[in-house]
């Protein structure tokens, strides 16, 4: 991932407790956070989410689950469009 180091301000600019729930500050996709994956971090999160397979849901481990999914569903939309 190539890395832009944001401030803390820069990180809250704009978010008030009205506009911003912590699920959202939580669940930021890497482009949101100006950061770009590459094929060896999709290739490693494959391989992550291969071993969480059987994780239980509202688990730590099922939570990182559902995040990998996320970000491979991110990255393969944008890189490997059907």
């Amino acid at each position: 991932m190539s890395k832009k180091i944001y401030s803390e301000s820069e990180l809250v600019e704009g978010l008030t407790p009205y506009n911003t729930h912590a699920n959202e500050l939580a669940s930021a996709s890497l482009t949101e956070m100006g950061l770009k994956a590459s094929e060896s971090d999709y290739t490693t999160a494959l391989k992550r989410i291969e071993a969480l397979l059987d994780a239980e849901l509202n688990t730590p481990e099922g939570d990182e689950l559902e995040k990998l999914i996320s970000f491979v569903e991110e990255y393969e939309d944008e890189h490997h469009p059907i």
